[in-house]
């Protein structure tokens, strides 16, 4: 990735999670970045093209920590390394974190982020079909994938919400793993 690039992710972040996706404008981000109106849409296609990024960016980087927490690939592993993938990550990053959940919301009813809901709708299908595996191996509960997805990963999601500038998270984050396997375990 191109200094430039990278220099105008960084100067869009900040905007889109103080003023908001609509009000930031391509003025705002040029202004912030110190780049051209031409070198930005050398790397994007505009506004939406910058949240895109930035958005694919920071999915990559929660996949990553997930990745990394899995260890034997369990049902209860993989399930708890997703809660503790998603909480590090979003904690390591409030901003961010903030930033990808409006993302993730307005992708449902904005056009012009299709290539996020897209993403979202990807990663949804191949956890409905690991979970069915699971299911049908009598490792958890049998349940709609949407109400299992919900238990597991909706109360770490409302918990980083609200969790603003607390400092000690580590024992919650264990906690919301235990209850995210308690949820769904057979």
């Amino acid at each position: 990735m191109t200094d430039r690039r990278q220099t105008i992710l960084r100067a869009a972040l900040p905007l889109f999670v103080t003023k908001g996706y609509s009000s930031t404008t391509i003025m705002d981000i040029r202004k912030a970045s110190g780049a051209t109106t031409g070198s930005i849409y050398h790397f994007f296609e505009g506004k939406p093209g910058i949240a895109v990024a930035l958005w694919e960016s920071a999915n990559d980087d929660w996949q990553k920590r997930t990745t990394c927490q899995i260890g034997g690939g369990t049902p209860k592993e993989m399930v708890q390394a997703s809660v503790k993938g998603l909480a590090e990550w979003a904690l390591a990053d409030r901003a961010l974190f903030l930033f990808y959940e409006d993302m993730r919301i307005r992708a449902l009813t904005t056009p012009e982020l299709k290539a996020i809901s897209d993403t979202l709708r990807e990663g949804f299908d191949r956890g409905r079909s690991i979970y069915k595996t699971w299911v049908e191996a009598g490792a958890v509960r049998d349940m709609p994938w949407p109400l299992a997805s919900a238990l597991m990963l909706g109360p770490t999601y409302d918990y980083l919400r609200k969790c603003g500038d607390r400092r000690e998270h580590r024992a919650v984050v264990r906690s919301l793993a235990e209850l995210a396997w308690q949820a769904i375990k057979p």
